[in-house]
Parts: structure tokens; sequence; C-alpha cells
């Protein structure tokens, strides 16, 4: 897309997009935080004391999630000041107004235990994609993620994450993730999970139920005309963690 409508995007990205979504309230964050922590605790790293990087953190949703779970040592990056401004309202985290790339490249070495990218990626061309997952391959320290959710490619409703958002660039496959670890630093295990419905009462109970259904149906759509259900992974986002060379957490 063009560089200019971009950039004038990111810098006013909670006025142009991300105010519709938001609400300066307690109860906003906690049902965000209770949200992410239902489909990424498992995740997350087990101690507190984890060195902890939300990279595009926006408004600071996952930052208040990882507090209310105790963790402290946290860093927020996002070239939104608007959006920084609200996150400081509600978490402690160390935040930072600039570019991820510039953030990534002056940040030490094997010094964060755990990245977060929730609907961040997507935003990056494919040399940026590059630049920006080495980076966070050389900050991790042996064993530690990334923990990211993108727009998924195999979901037959991706276009509607995919063309959301005017400065979305790409939608990803599993293979996409495997063909990335191999040039950035990663190890070639990776986990892959739906952003489906989770189970968190009788309504989402139904939506999951009904989910399975549908998921089904498409993987025998994809049996039937290529032989393989390409991995499973259906939900118009995905969420996926990559691990640094080193180990696995």
């Amino acid at each position: 897309m063009s560089a200019l409508l971009k950039s004038e995007l990111f810098e006013r990205y909670f006025e142009s997009t991300a105010s519709r979504g938001h609400t300066d309230s307690l109860n906003h964050y906690n049902r965000a935080a209770d949200g992410i922590m239902r489909r990424l605790r498992s995740w997350l790293p087990r101690e507190a004391s984890a060195r902890f990087l939300d990279l595009a953190c926006g408004c600071g949703e996952m930052l208040y999630a990882l507090e209310r779970e105790g963790f402290h040592h946290l860093t927020g990056v996002d070239i939104c000041a608007e959006e920084l401004e609200n996150a400081r309202l509600r978490v402690r985290a160390t935040l930072q107004c600039m570019d991820a790339l510039v953030y990534l490249r002056a940040a030490a070495s094997a010094s964060f235990d755990c990245v977060s990218a929730l609907n961040f990626l997507e935003h990056l061309d494919k040399d940026q994609l590059l630049l920006v997952l080495r980076e966070v391959a050389r900050i991790l320290r042996p064993g530690g993620t990334l923990i990211a959710i993108v727009p998924n490619a195999l979901s037959p409703f991706c276009g509607i994450s995919r063309h959301w958002d005017l400065t979305h660039e790409w939608a990803f496959t599993p293979n996409n993730f495997q063909q990335l670890a191999k040039v950035t630093g990663f190890a070639s295990s990776i986990d892959y999970r739906e952003c489906g419905p989770e189970v968190h009462g009788i309504t989402s109970a139904l939506r999951y139920v009904a989910w399975q259904g549908i998921r089904r149906a498409i993987g025998l759509f994809l049996l039937v005309e290529t032989a393989s259900t390409k991995g499973g992974i259906y939900t118009i986002d995905m969420a996926v963690r990559m691990h640094s060379l080193g180990g696995s957490s």
C-alpha cells in the first residue's frame, strides 16, 4: 500500500482505527484480559519474573492481562502516542513510543524471555517481516518464545481480517512460519492454535460446538480437493508460537 497512507494511519492509529473498539474502563480491560488468558495462558512463561516485550502494544490490553497474572518485567512498544496515553492509564509497564524495528535493533541480545506480537505481523511488508523476526530471534533468550496472532489465509473468510484494515499487508498460513523459521533464527518446532470460541459459559459452549461442525466441513472440503487438511487451523485468525534456538518452553 501507499507508504504515505500507511505512515499516516500508523501514527494516528487510535483516532483512525483502535478507538472504535476501545473503551477506557476496567470492564473493557478485564474482558480483554479474560479473552487473552483463555487463549494464551498455557503459552506464557511459567515464572512471573520473565522479561516480556509486547510489540505494537496499542492501548495495553495484553500488558494489562500480564500484569494481572503477576508478570512485572514488562515493556510495550507502539508507534501511536495516543494509544500509549491510553495504556498508561491502566498499566505500569515501561512504554516506548517508537517503531518496533528501531526498538528491536537497539535492544540487547538475549534480553527477553517472551515477545508478543498480537495483530502486528500482518502490518509489515515482507522485507520488514524478515528483519523484525530476525531481531526478535536475536533478543530472545535460548528457549524463549514469540507469541503472535495473525490473519489466517486458510480460513474461507480470511478476507474479513486481511482486508479489514488498510494497513494489513499479508495473511499467513502455517507453512509461511515454517519458511520464516529457516531464515530468521527460530526453531523448526512451531505451535499453532485456532482463535475460535473458548468455552466459558453456555453461549460460548454452544458456539464452540457449532464451530467444531463447521471446521470439520472445511477440513473435509480441503481433503477432497487437495488430499490434505492443511494442518486443521481454520479460524479467521490464528495464534502462533515460535521458539528461539536453544530449547522450547
